[in-house]
């Protein structure tokens, strides 16, 4: 059908061919006085016998044109998937564009009509039309209807607008009205049936063959059913609908899917990929114009690429996208930016949120199903780890990877390769304000009272069943904010409050960055804020465990103000109470002078961990966990004295155990006891303390 159309579209051309002849020839005759021209005859033989005979009046032309246009029409109507009826549809083309595609598209089928055109135009070096012959060829005679063509073939007109006419470069000798025109290449391949695509957004569109099937995305059932009541739209306008959320959701897989139920094409458009580019007003452009050469719906995907502003190529070209084409747009970003609101004022805009737990566990199993991976580990990851469906897709295939080096035959994932691969996802941009602290302890290390290890196991029950309680149990309702996992560990320098901070961050899974206060606090009003905005920003994005050490320094309790310092001091504390309430990660702060801290801190703090001094029991099994099983003892160690004579806490144990090391590897022998007493001594010494 598409190539009957295609006929009578060059049927129109040559109704229009032989009517612009009769007329061109009847005025050369009155201007000379006498028959001027070519002759019936010759026209006769430049349209290969398609006119029989033209006649001195143009009334007949002017019906035969009538009549080839509402052939057309006809045919159009009858076969609206039709290239050429699809490219009236999508681009809201009028009677007049019609006849222009029909004229430009007629010699690309049929070089004997190039010929006619040449023939035509009384220049046979001429190998296109130009716009005045256009005008002139399609308006006929009066100069209105003429005037009524020019105006469709101007630049702010559809044909032209969405780069359906390739016009000539303009010179300086020559006038506008001389430039030559003829379909663009990528026009020409579609009303020819060509499925391709255009090979200037090649590296940025992508048109989706085989979408997912709906079972395979996982999210919320009322929230499928709203975004598939936006897709259907209202009132006959092709709908603008903005599903805002975090990258890997699965928004466009959704909408893909959505569609397929309704055998609806999609096509993909990199949206951030083309943001900066010189080009992308024409690019986008093009873009679109792909969606709509198929009839499809434009996918265009931002990802966080403009949250603030955006440049004002690809705003213009959204607008006009958006007021001119007849095609469904949505737009996938990872928030509801104000600038698209205003270029589309009929914008839907719908929240799709990260995955609950409950559906990150179904994605997790669905990519390591047992035996795979233990059930239990599944669930421990689907808690820790806030993922989308991506981002799980990309751990898992991480995991097995590694697990299948390991085992080839049987591969079973562990939860340390999974807690890995994971932690190889995060791109932390904390910079010179962060130091990443890596974790060499286990647990058996760690020696602490039984209500300060009891505290400790406290903070990671929350972290664990978190999901739990404020999804399955509906906590979330109660709390508005503060669920994230904070805690201040207080105490005397040495007694343990790092090393728990580092296992805290291993058992979590996460990576532990001390904050670096120095970087952080700027003398300039506004910067510590901005700096601390960055820091939070970045851990909730990245999973990364906040460490403020000496916290008391900026954490401190607000004082009266009696000076602007004393003003914009308290601003940056009361900045840090409200982002600590907002923040959903893990936030750990160690002090030496708990009284120093904040009373607000310490409301907005879900656990407090005292580390008190350790007493003989723990300080002499700290003696003994400080050395690693391969470094030489002496027998006749008496832990339990060395404990009671010296009350140290856990750092300065540490010291005193490498000081003695030391003395026992020069000497080439194992350490004795009174290295210890002689190390544990000189430890006594520094610390200001006389035994």
């Amino acid at each position: 059908m598409a190539s009957s159309v295609n006929a009578l579209a060059a049927a129109l051309a040559r109704a229009l061919l032989s009517r612009f002849l009769v007329i061109h020839a009847h005025r050369r005759r009155l201007q000379a006085g006498s028959a001027f021209g070519p002759s019936s005859e010759e026209v006769a033989i430049a349209l290969r016998g398609e006119l029989t005979e033209l006649g001195p009046d143009a009334d007949t032309e002017d019906a035969r044109v009538a009549e080839a246009l509402a052939a057309l029409r006809t045919a159009l109507a009858d076969d609206r998937f039709a290239p050429l009826a699809r490219l009236v549809r999508v681009f809201w083309l009028d009677k007049i564009d019609l006849a222009i595609v029909a004229v430009l598209l007629a010699p690309e089928l049929d070089p004997e009509l190039e010929r006619a055109f040449t023939f035509a135009l009384d220049d046979f070096t001429k190998k296109r039309v130009d716009l005045s012959f256009l005008g002139r060829l399609i308006g006929g005679r009066e100069e209105d209807d003429i005037d009524r063509v020019f105006a469709r073939l101007d630049d702010t007109a559809p044909l032209r607008r969405h780069g359906a006419l390739a016009l000539s470069t303009p010179t300086e000798n020559t006038p506008a009205s001389m430039r030559t025109v003829r379909l663009a290449d990528r026009i020409v391949a579609f009303l020819r049936g060509h499925e391709t695509v255009d090979e200037a957004v090649r590296g940025f569109v992508r048109v989706s063959h085989e979408p997912a099937a709906l079972a395979a995305v996982v999210m919320d059932e009322a929230k499928i059913a709203q975004i598939r009541r936006a897709l259907v739209g209202s009132g006959g306008a092709a709908p603008r609908v903005v599903l805002a959320g975090p990258e890997g959701v699965g928004r466009a897989m959704l909408v893909e899917a959505l569609l397929a139920e309704r055998e609806i094409a999609c096509v993909r458009i990199d949206l951030a990929a083309v943001g900066n580019d010189p080009r992308a007003f024409e690019l986008i452009n093009a873009a679109l114009r792909e969606a709509a050469l198929r009839d499809a719906v434009a996918i265009l995907d931002g990802r966080d690429a403009f949250k603030d502003e955006v440049p004002r190529g690809v705003g213009q070209a959204i607008a006009e996208g958006a007021a001119t084409l007849a095609i469904p747009m949505v737009f996938t970003l990872s928030v509801r930016p104000s600038w698209l609101a205003n270029a589309i004022p009929e914008l839907v805009e719908l929240e799709v949120p990260a995955p609950s737990f409950r559906e990150r566990l179904e994605l997790w199993r669905r990519e390591l199903p047992a035996p795979l991976a233990k059930p239990e580990d599944v669930e421990t990851v689907a808690a820790r780890y806030s993922f989308t469906g991506s981002t799980i897709t990309r751990v898992a295939r991480r995991a097995e990877a590694t697990a299948r080096l390991r085992e080839p035959n049987a591969p079973q994932i562990q939860l340390d390769e999974l807690s890995d691969a994971a932690r190889l996802t995060f791109s932390h941009r904390l910079g010179t304000m962060a130091q990443r602290i890596p974790t060499g302890f286990k647990w058996a290390d760690l020696v602490l009272p039984k209500d300060t290890m009891d505290a400790v196991r406290e903070v990671l029950r929350f972290a664990r069943y978190k999901p739990v309680l404020l999804e399955e149990w509906g906590f979330a309702a109660k709390l508005p904010y503060g669920r994230g996992v904070s805690a201040i560990l207080s105490g005397p320098p040495g007694t343990g409050k790092t090393m728990v901070c580092q296992l805290l961050a291993h058992e979590l899974g996460f990576d532990l960055y001390r904050i670096d206060l120095s970087q952080v606090v700027n003398k300039y009003i506004g910067e510590t804020e901005k700096n601390l905005a960055r820091i939070f920003e970045e851990a909730e994005t990245s999973h990364a465990v906040l460490f403020f050490d000496e916290a008391d320094s900026l954490f401190a309790k607000r004082t009266n103000v009696t000076s602007a310092n004393d003003r914009y001091a308290n601003l940056e504390v009361n900045y840090l109470l409200q982002r600590m309430e907002t923040f959903d990660g893990v936030t750990l702060l160690a002090t030496n002078l708990d009284q120093g801290i904040d009373e607000a801190f310490r409301r907005r703090v879900r656990f407090s961990i005292a580390f008190e001094l350790p007493e003989a029991p723990e300080r002499a099994k700290l003696w003994r966990s400080m050395f690693p099983p391969q470094a030489p003892l002496a027998p006749n160690i008496d832990w339990e004295t060395l404990a009671r004579q010296f009350e140290m806490a856990g750092g300065y144990i540490k010291k005193a155990v490498l000081r003695a090391a030391l003395s026992a590897a020069e000497g080439n022998r194992a350490v004795t006891n009174a290295d210890l007493v002689e190390a544990a001594r000189l430890e006594y010494r520094e610390m200001g303390r006389i035994i």
